[in-house]
């Protein structure tokens, strides 16, 4: 018998691999917290000072963390990217968290004898790779492009160096919002493109004209309906595929 084995894990000196296998032991139990935040945010949360806490950026690594010295007693960073580490401050401190694409954030976090931290974290300013750049300049023309991506995304079939982001807004008007009910399902995004998938249901009492022009605003570049129909009778509900270029004048 080892020298800890009595004593609770935050006790014992870990080194990376263990702290990083007893994250994953204990992630399956605990509930998985998901936050969508911009680039700066500072976000409250409970921490563990009984378990290790994990911290994971979709499509991205962290980096590492930075706090208080003596507040971070072991801290990891696995080969997904996310972050383990674990503490024993009594009090309420600030962490701040860098991610290798450039991406940071702060945790104000509230220590606790609990189950440890599970945070998922998406970053609403994301931004595809060069590939991303790449494949949307070799393109021959604007038609050839927006066919192609939203044809990609229909089947699910995502081009080199793009990512899921979970910046779903289009801007619309008052008018389509009082017709129509509106629901973000999924976005990718590129270096300069972004496409959207919106279901939209026509909450109305009579059918209504399916008509591109409702979805255009500022940055629209193209606008796509599945099924395909002339008309949407009340309580029906079709998919917009809404292709946007960020930073654009409005294309119509």
């Amino acid at each position: 018998m080892t020298a800890c084995a009595s004593t609770p894990l935050w006790r014992c000196p870990l080194n990376s691999k263990s702290l990083v296998i007893s994250a994953a032991l204990f992630a399956f139990a605990a509930q998985a917290q998901e936050v969508d935040i911009n680039p700066n945010a500072r976000v409250a949360v409970t921490v563990s000072t009984t378990d290790p806490n994990y911290i994971t950026v979709n499509d991205d690594r962290v980096k590492g963390i930075l706090a208080t010295r003596g507040v971070i007693t072991q801290q990891a960073v696995n080969d997904a990217g996310g972050l383990v580490f674990a503490t024993v401050h009594d009090k309420p401190f600030t962490l701040y968290v860098t991610t290798e694409s450039g991406f940071t954030f702060s945790l104000y976090a509230t220590p606790r004898r609990q189950a440890g931290l599970s945070l998922i974290v998406n970053n609403k300013a994301i931004r595809g790779t060069a590939q991303a750049g790449a494949w949307e300049a070799d393109k021959p023309g604007y038609s050839e492009l927006i066919s192609q991506l939203v044809s990609r995304f229909v089947n699910n079939d995502m081009p080199a160096g793009f990512v899921y982001t979970k910046n779903r807004e289009v801007p619309l008007s008052a008018s389509v919002l009082q017709a129509f009910r509106v629901r973000p399902v999924s976005a990718w995004q590129g270096d300069r493109l972004r496409i959207v998938r919106l279901d939209i249901t026509n909450r109305s009492a009579g059918r209504i004209e399916l008509n591109e022009r409702y979805l255009w605003s500022k940055g629209v570049m193209a606008v796509s309906f599945w099924p395909q129909l002339d008309v949407i009778s009340p309580g029906v509900t079709v998919s917009a595929i809404v292709v946007l270029k960020e930073g654009a004048a409005d294309e119509h």
